[in-house]
């Protein structure tokens, strides 16, 4: 690794500076730790994403940032109801009310949530890229161009591939445990009125996935499609084709529409139950932690959620306050309440949706009934079923 003889040292390394790694710094550093960030990027950047924040991650941000609706000091928009469209126009359609949600492109999420970390004091480096990790007595020493760091706790929230990964004999996601997805921003996108919608389409050839059309934000709307790993390579089609199939399957809402930059697809780690938070000093959050969720793909909330939980937890291991052992227990039961638990009910729900609508019992009455009544219950998102 090309060590050098006098190490940084710090209490707190976390890799990755994005929603997880934001949320883990901030609240290990609030609990009086001293934290490095590290992120490869130069903020602010863009990041492939739906960018669909819930209430509940906005509360969160709130949280981060201290100032109440946070999300609205920067280019957003406010989601009023969700619908759920399928193949014969019928659609499903359900009212936020008092708890709307959010879109905020991430070029803008994450550029709110890294200013909040120099807020807190704490040390950020842009720009830097980590060539490698190894564990040593009492921590971790990690190798970068021009310095090695020397940390009691390491924080994984450095997404899919994570370089904590193979620290925790963990692999790369694949087949049920991954999503892959494509999304463009959109211009001239027809809303027909409803400017608060965020969509969701059910569609033939989307098994165990989606397309999705959500609300504009400075005139571009995000526009992409979500499928599970292993039936998308069943399909055997690529991603770009299926946004095209999929936009030119609505008209009524692309016909004047044009794709602003290039599409861009990018892997989603599925939760699944590979991963428990971490060990042995490693704590993970986010992507890193397979955190999204199956049935939604949701994963700022996820992110948001585990990784203030691994940044609590870090932060009492270095104030003595819990044994490591202690703190991997409590991040693990969350972990495995919150996103493991939930998902493997998601999963299940996916399938369903799937079964559904490849036989066509959309069509039928009593199911648009059936699946009405699940559309408006709260485990639509994980999130707005728990206190997060």
């Amino acid at each position: 690794m090309g060590l050098v003889s006098e190490p940084e040292q710090w209490d707190v390394l976390v890799l990755g500076a994005g929603p997880a790694g934001c949320a883990a710094a901030i609240e290990a550093a609030r609990a009086g730790a001293r934290v490095l960030v590290v992120d490869r990027a130069s903020f602010p950047r863009p990041k492939v994403c739906g960018d669909a924040v819930s209430n509940r991650g906005g509360a969160l941000v709130d949280g981060l940032v201290g100032i109440n609706d946070a999300l609205a000091s920067i280019p957003h928009a406010r989601v009023a109801r969700s619908v759920a469209g399928f193949p014969n126009g019928a659609k499903i359609v359900r009212d936020f009310d008092d708890a709307p949600g959010w879109v905020v492109p991430r070029f803008h999420l994450d550029a709110l949530l890294r200013d909040a970390l120099e807020g807190e004091g704490i040390t950020v480096r842009e720009k830097t890229l980590v060539r490698g990790v190894v564990a040593v007595a009492d921590g971790f020493l990690a190798s970068t161009d021009d310095t090695t760091i020397r940390s009691r706790v390491l924080i994984g929230a450095d997404g899919p591939g994570s370089l904590v990964w193979p620290l925790l004999g963990l692999s790369s996601a694949k087949g049920r445990s991954l999503g892959v997805a494509i999304t463009a921003y959109v211009d001239g996108v027809s809303w027909g009125g409803n400017l608060g919608d965020s969509e969701h389409y059910f569609e033939h050839g989307l098994d165990c996935g989606y397309g999705w059309v959500f609300p504009d934000v400075d005139g571009s709307a995000n526009v992409g499609v979500y499928q599970r790993a292993d039936r998308f390579q069943e399909a055997g089609k690529k991603l770009p084709e299926m946004l095209r199939v999929f936009m030119a399957a609505h008209p009524e809402r692309f016909a004047a529409a044009s794709v602003r930059d290039r599409p861009r697809t990018w892997q989603l780690p599925i939760t699944d139950e590979t991963n428990r938070g971490g060990r042995d000093g490693i704590f993970v959050a986010g992507d890193a932690a397979h955190a999204i969720d199956p049935l939604s793909g949701e994963g700022i909330w996820q992110a948001l959620h585990t990784g203030r939980s691994a940044g609590t937890q870090a932060g009492a291991v270095v104030a003595s306050r819990r044994s490591l052992a202690e703190a991997h227990g409590l991040h693990a039961r969350l972990v495995q309440r919150d996103i493991v638990r939930p998902s493997r009910r998601r999963l299940q729900i996916q399938e369903g949706i799937g079964w559904l609508v490849r036989r066509r019992m959309y069509e039928h009455r009593v199911v648009r009934t059936l699946l009405r009544w699940g559309f408006t219950r709260p485990w639509l998102e994980v999130s707005k079923a728990l206190h997060g």
